[in-house]
């Protein structure tokens, strides 16, 4: 992003997009591969409770700025995309185990 000159880069934004997507894999790989714990409770309560409100923020804070650039836009689809990936994999999750 330093590179190509884009305005007020979403670099916090991504490190948010990031953890929380990482923090849902982690739930998944925990709940198939590995023995569910008390850390893994956590987890999943945080991607229920914070993380939602986290996104909501970063998808509305970045809807008028994704004509900046192709990460902007990638801010607000990743960030509004959350609300259909999450259920989508609680579901996949509480279906097949």
């Amino acid at each position: 992003m330093k590179k190509e000159n884009i305005p007020s880069p979403p670099a916090l934004a991504f490190f948010i997009i990031f953890f929380n997507y990482g923090g849902l894999l982690v739930v998944v790989l925990t709940n198939y591969l590995l023995q569910w714990s008390g850390m893994a409770s956590l987890g999943t309560f945080y991607l229920l409770l914070i993380a939602p409100i986290l996104m909501v923020v970063i998808a509305f804070y970045y809807y008028k700025s994704r004509q900046l650039s192709i990460y902007h836009k990638s801010a607000f689809m990743s960030g509004a995309l959350y609300f259909i990936i999450f259920p989508l994999t609680l579901a996949i999750i509480f279906f097949i185990s």
